[in-house]
């Protein structure tokens, strides 16, 4: 039985379950704080991987041992070796986070936070009201639905798509077949530009343009330049997105529309929503707060690209599929981007939740990922998660109220 406060459900590698209580700290005020080419684009230069951390130093340990400093306003973490290590993590949005879980209480969920600035995690939490391994998950790797919409969106705007340039559809709202990937002149009446086919999460043009301008091997690279099939730049050991692109001209279409077989963790997410708010740089993700120069940067997308995405991404909450959860007067102070996902499994019935995204628009002070899978009954949306812990960071006193009175 969980504590009335709090009890954090947090991280997991392999897919092994962390359970952690965290005694939450008394309240603390925010901080302050398209080229055309004929070649698919060249994989980028990582710089080589940072020093290990010390073998006690594992995210399980970390989070399993974090527990509030009084004395230093913060989570220390004290191994079983005898050493402390100082976390990123922001006390009070930690709490704000496990508290949203346990209203709620989904089956499973996650939810991470960085700043997109420094790197700095800032909250991780998670529900797991079941066993993932019983749910054919692969450890913290969901499907990532239509987030991966993102990837198809950077490979298309090198080729040479303007976010302006528009197809037209018809049909497709849950699921896609081959010939809708042709042209009809007769029915096919919708017509929307990339831009809005991201805000509204539209399959069948996305398909289409990702059918009439990408090949595979285009978009394969994109999704290796967006951090899928590799580990994240982070000194924890963590489980990887993986992208899978068949070359069979359907089910190429069907991934890049965001119905592949294509897994994406929290972490990644958080960390990608936030390199595209950063203007295309990644900081890497860390969740040890130790002094000294920060890990190197790395820049992800071109400068110009990442802003063409973020206003794709601010087109998605403001009229887009993420509307309804950023509706309110305090949310839409928040001036949030962001891309939502959603997919379905049966056997069990599965649905899953996606929101990738970062806040101000302009000026990102807080990246999140949202992730719940709901079953038969929906408990709540990776949005309504998203918009909460958003507000809870960037505008505290009117996001206690709202978990208040809940």
């Amino acid at each position: 039985m969980r504590s009335p406060l709090t009890v954090l459900l947090l991280g997991s590698i392999a897919g092994v379950a962390l359970a952690a209580r965290i005694d939450p700290p008394p309240p603390a005020p925010a901080p302050t704080g398209p080229v055309a080419a004929a070649d698919p684009p060249a994989p980028p230069v990582r710089p080589a991987a940072p020093a290990a951390p010390p073998a006690s130093a594992t995210l399980e340990e970390l989070l399993g041992a974090a527990r509030y400093s009084a004395s230093e306003g913060r989570y220390v973490a004290r191994l079983p070796d005898g050493t402390s290590e100082r976390l990123t993590l922001d006390p009070a949005l930690q709490q704000s986070a496990g508290r949203l879980l346990d209203t709620y209480r989904p089956p499973l969920a996650q939810l991470v936070a960085l700043d997109p600035a420094t790197g700095r995690i800032l909250a991780w939490a998670r529900e797991s009201a079941e066993d993932p391994a019983s749910q054919g998950l692969d450890g913290d790797a969901f499907p990532a639905a239509s987030v991966f919409k993102l990837v198809t969106a950077s490979a298309l705007l090198e080729r040479g798509v303007t976010p302006e340039e528009e197809v037209c559809y018809h049909g497709g709202k849950h699921r896609l077949k081959e010939k809708l990937l042709q042209d009809d002149d007769l029915r096919d009446r919708r017509c929307v530009s990339l831009a809005e086919a991201i805000a509204r999460s539209a399959n069948v043009a996305i398909a289409k343009l990702a059918d009439r301008d990408l090949d595979p091997v285009w978009l394969r690279t994109w999704a290796d330049r967006l951090l899928f099939n590799h580990p994240l730049p982070t000194l924890l050991p963590l489980p990887v997105s993986t992208a899978l692109v068949p070359e069979d001209r359907f089910e190429f279409a069907q991934t890049a529309a965001g119905f592949g077989d294509v897994k994406l963790t929290p972490l990644h997410g958080a960390a990608l929503a936030g390199a595209i708010g950063n203007d295309g740089v990644l900081v890497p993700p860390r969740l040890v707060d130790r002094e000294g120069a920060p890990d190197a940067a790395e820049r992800l997308l071109p400068k110009d690209m990442a802003r063409e995405l973020a206003e794709m991404m601010s087109l998605t909450v403001r009229e887009g599929t993420a509307h309804k959860a950023f509706r309110s007067r305090a949310a839409r102070a928040l001036d949030a981007a962001g891309k939502t996902g959603s997919i379905a499994t049966h056997e069990p019935y599965r649905d899953f939740s996606w929101f990738v995204g970062f806040a101000p628009a302009l000026a990102p002070r807080i990246a999140v990922a949202a992730v719940v899978v709901n079953g038969q009954r929906w408990r709540v949306h990776a949005s309504q998660l998203a918009s909460f812990l958003m507000q809870s960071y960037l505008h505290p006193p009117r996001a206690r109220q709202l978990t208040a009175g809940r």
